[in-house]
């Protein structure tokens, strides 16, 4: 190992041994901070809540904040490992043409509103890109033929596509591995994952367009749109929900795990949960935020047409017109800052299914988890809410027609 990776690794333990230890304390002195967590649970929630702060200031201090955001994914995909064999199947997504003289290109890009000229640019410096990506299947049989590349077999037909979370910043096919093998052992799909570009190198609609390639890849390989399941969690949910605004795909059906769908932080469970869920709130203002390196590039100012982008419906599904939402599944815990802006999201699907003529109505399921933080089902040490929650998200995708 070299001195460096040496050095991280050692600094990963010091950390992960230090905010153990302040949490075995105040669970000890205080408690959990909600009624129903054990203190696997309460420890889950301080180990993530430490690697998603803003970097620290002071050179010791960021070491350590960088070394556990390295190193302490590959404990929670040891933990999260399905009980099923998996296979991984690696393959590279091309980068997709807009045609403006084909109809389809150019009724998505109607509906892509303001970000129709940002899609444009990016497709045309996109030109040769190749987006890495797999396909993850967890079967019994541990010499189960995982060949990706081939077009979907008789049996196989259906596949889900993971958006994965992030805050747009960070995430990886390597630390998703493990949520994708256990999405597909709950599903019994073959579950397809990539890596779309991040921000602060990349700003929306960037995502967006790698989407777009991500979905057609999946159409070229012989997926039928009526047999692609989108999944997604947190900022991947939000990523989800814009390609089916992009697209309107006929697609079988929608797994959101608390689903980033407004980014404004002013409903009430922002402040009611904010010292016990991990995530911090949306301050736009700051150079370390997240929705900034998202929408602006480094050391651009914060202009009245970028602070206007924090309504569009692409950035805050919430907003949007979510008549013919295929059928869908949404998780949330009650103890997320994001609880009261999903319960609203959810609650606009159903106005609008509501309203919509009956071919265009299908179940929008919300699925509430008692005294639960953000994405849990991520957290092996949560359970016993993660094992119920991935019950159900089988149930749901194996009853969907």
């Amino acid at each position: 190992m070299p001195p460096r990776d040496g050095a991280l690794a050692l600094a990963a333990v010091a950390s992960l041994i230090a905010v153990s230890a302040t949490s075995a304390a105040r669970f000890a002195m205080f408690g959990p901070a909600m009624p129903s967590w054990t203190y696997s649970t309460q420890l889950s929630r301080d180990m993530l809540s430490f690697m998603l702060q803003p970097p620290p200031e002071g050179r010791l201090r960021a070491a350590f904040s960088s070394a556990s955001a390295a190193y302490w994914p590959a404990l929670g995909r040891l933990l999260l490992r399905p009980a099923q064999n998996h296979h991984a199947q690696t393959l590279a997504i091309p980068a997709c043409t807009l045609d403006d003289d084909a109809a389809d290109d150019a009724q998505m890009m109607e509906r892509a509103g303001v970000w129709a000229p940002g899609l444009a640019a990016v497709a045309r410096a996109s030109r040769g890109l190749e987006l890495p990506a797999e396909c993850v299947f967890a079967s019994p049989d541990a010499d189960a033929d995982a060949d990706a590349s081939d077009a979907p077999r008789p049996h196989d037909h259906r596949a889900i596509l993971h958006f994965h979370g992030g805050a747009y910043v960070t995430g990886s096919l390597d630390s998703y591995r493990g949520l994708h093998a256990r999405l597909s052992e709950a599903t019994g799909l073959r579950v397809y994952g990539f890596e779309y570009r991040l921000a602060p190198a990349a700003q929306y609609p960037t995502q967006l367009y790698d989407a777009l390639c991500a979905f057609r890849h999946l159409r070229a390989l012989g997926y039928a749109e009526e047999d692609i399941v989108f999944s997604g969690d947190s900022a991947g949910g939000n990523l989800a929900l814009a390609l089916w605004q992009l697209l309107r795909p006929r697609i079988r059906g929608l797994v959101l795990l608390s689903p980033r769908v407004d980014v404004t932080s002013a409903r009430p469970s922002w402040r009611a949960f904010a010292g016990i869920d991990i995530l911090p709130p949306y301050d736009i203002a700051s150079p370390a935020s997240s929705l900034r390196k998202l929408l602006a590039p480094p050391g651009a100012a914060l202009t009245p047409d970028v602070l206007a982008l924090l309504a569009d419906p692409y950035i805050a599904p919430v907003r949007a017109n979510l008549t013919g939402l295929p059928p869908t599944l949404v998780q949330v815990g009650t103890a997320e800052v994001m609880y009261d802006d999903i319960c609203a999201f959810v609650a606009r699907a159903e106005d609008h299914a509501r309203a919509a003529p009956p071919h265009a109505r299908n179940p929008i399921v919300l699925q509430h988890y008692p005294d639960m933080f953000h994405v849990f089902q991520a957290v092996p040490m949560a359970a016993p809410a993660v094992d119920r929650a991935w019950r159900e998200i089988g149930a749901f995708v194996r009853a969907l027609p």
